[in-house]
């Protein structure tokens, strides 16, 4: 007698395991009813010749189908449906795992949300001008590959367990040395991180909480704004001026009460590119001894300055130990290296390992071992003054490129890896330019993307990255860009 209709090995998938396949079959029979709790199925003898199987396949099959409950085997008696199923109401339901059952699926309750996750990567378009976006085929693989070969051939087994979430000893090592001998930044505990967003995260989530108020520049670096919100924080907008932000205006917000943290990009301003002068940081300072708040130093394109020396971060002279320096290798190497570190004090570095428990105990001990040795070696640093160099020469190219045309007015940074453009046509929207750029095969950032408060009434910047592209590229997608000026 055929309980089950077995043409529905026709419907299975083929590239799995004969057993598995029969399994499924009986399985979508049970789902739907047409086999029911106490039903007896055919002898494993009976299947194997029905379906020309191997009995041994047959039998394990069933024998699966017993371990997940689908099925009870009673000796002398053979195989029924068991009466307890793995899944309640089976035949009322009428499941199947191939048709989409979406309105029955739970409805989660979120508590937090996220921060915001583009449909589209910027890296799938055609001439990608993401402002912090490094060219990847710079970066020496063939050399760093001998690094990471020689790590694999002689690991360090103790590395590679749990323990030491602060990161490798002989990366924090490096990094302490990197930071002294190029910024100055000293007397500070390393913990590495899974890139800067992390060190922002943590941050947030160890010093705010629901009601707090950060203050941040005007316009400002999106994703930090989402960790800020994330722990429960509101966002205080301070006002930007042609040399940053404006010191009076914090104090005034300030004196308003409930800010609890400080967080900047004093050295290439994100996203205008502007470098705030040390009178503002020193005054910036100031506020924040006096009303003992902390200080996030986001220096996260520090190497890529051309007019002069860099200078110094605030963390370099931080007597009261007030400001949270973080910066990142994602923008030398490449963002998925996924390397950050916080350069902070004891006492915080402890409050942070113990976060990071939480998170993920350690970042990746392999990349970390790897990227000590490029360092120790000297081929960091030479590689290093290589890609600034050819930075230097696009940023260059970037401003010939654009003093040609008559589209925009903008100030030549001193450094950093992108370009703070003004629209001259007062009727072109800098957020409807970037969204139609998008079928042709152009990303650009917009104003507004930036805004960290309220509506933008201006909305005529775009940020233009020149790094991430060779200068036949950035010329081209410069020209779709005037192009679609031009139409509107």
């Amino acid at each position: 007698m055929a309980i089950f209709n077995l043409s529905n090995l026709d419907n299975v998938d083929k590239h799995q395991p004969k057993y598995l396949q029969l399994a499924s079959v009986i399985r979508q029979a049970i789902r739907s009813g047409r086999l029911v709790a106490g039903d007896f199925l055919p002898s494993a003898k009976s299947l194997s010749i029905d379906l020309k199987f191997n009995r041994h396949t047959v039998m394990k099959s069933l024998a699966e189908l017993v371990a997940e409950g689908w099925l009870e085997s009673k000796e002398r008696v053979g195989y029924r449906v068991a009466s307890d199923l793995p899944i309640e109401q089976s035949q009322v339901l009428n499941y199947s795992p191939d048709e989409d059952n979406s309105q029955d699926h739970l409805n989660y309750c979120l508590v937090k949300g996220g921060g915001y996750t583009a449909t589209v990567n910027a890296t799938e378009y055609r001439y990608n001008f993401s402002g912090g976006q490094p060219d990847m085929s710079l970066f020496p693989f063939n050399e760093f590959k001998s690094y990471l070969s020689n790590v694999l051939t002689r690991p360090k087994l103790t590395e590679l367990g749990y323990g030491d979430n602060a990161g490798t000893p002989e990366l924090r090592e490096q990094v302490k040395q990197y930071l002294r001998k190029s910024r100055g930044v000293t007397n500070r505990e390393i913990v590495i991180t899974n890139g800067s967003q992390e060190a922002i995260y943590i941050t947030a989530q160890l010093l705010l909480q629901t009601g707090d108020n950060v203050a941040v520049e005007a316009l400002g670096y999106p994703p930090a704004m989402d960790a800020f919100r994330n722990a429960g924080a509101t966002i205080t907008a301070i006002k930007q001026d042609t040399k940053g932000i404006v010191p009076s205006d914090l104090e005034a917000k300030i004196q308003q009460g409930n800010i609890k943290l400080i967080y900047l990009t004093p050295l290439h301003q994100y996203p205008t590119t502007i470098t705030l002068p040390v009178s503002r940081r020193m005054a910036i300072y100031k506020l924040a001894s006096t009303y003992h708040i902390p200080i996030i130093e986001d220096d996260y394109d520090h190497e890529f300055h051309f007019r002069c020396q860099p200078l110094p971060p605030m963390a370099s002279h931080d007597p009261r130990q007030l400001v949270i320096y973080i910066s990142t290798f994602s923008k030398i190497m490449f963002p998925g290296a996924r390397v950050g570190f916080m350069a902070i004090n004891k006492q915080f570095a402890s409050a942070v390992e113990a976060h990071k428990m939480l998170i993920c105990h350690k970042n990746n001990v392999l990349m970390q071992d790897a990227l000590a040795q490029w360092m120790k070696s000297g081929d960091f640093e030479r590689n290093l003054r290589r890609v600034t160099r050819k930075y230097l020469q696009r940023r260059d190219h970037a401003v010939q490129v654009l003093n040609q045309l008559d589209c925009f007015e903008f100030s030549v940074p001193d450094g950093g890896m992108a370009l703070w453009l003004k629209i001259k046509n007062s009727n072109v929207s800098a957020r409807e330019l970037a969204e139609s750029l998008k079928a042709h095969g152009v990303f650009i950032q917009h104003e507004s993307s930036f805004l960290t408060v309220g509506n933008n009434e201006n909305d005529e910047y775009i940020r233009l990255g020149y790094a991430g592209m060779n200068e036949a590229e950035f010329a081209a997608g410069i020209e779709l860009i005037v192009s679609q000026i031009k139409n509107n």
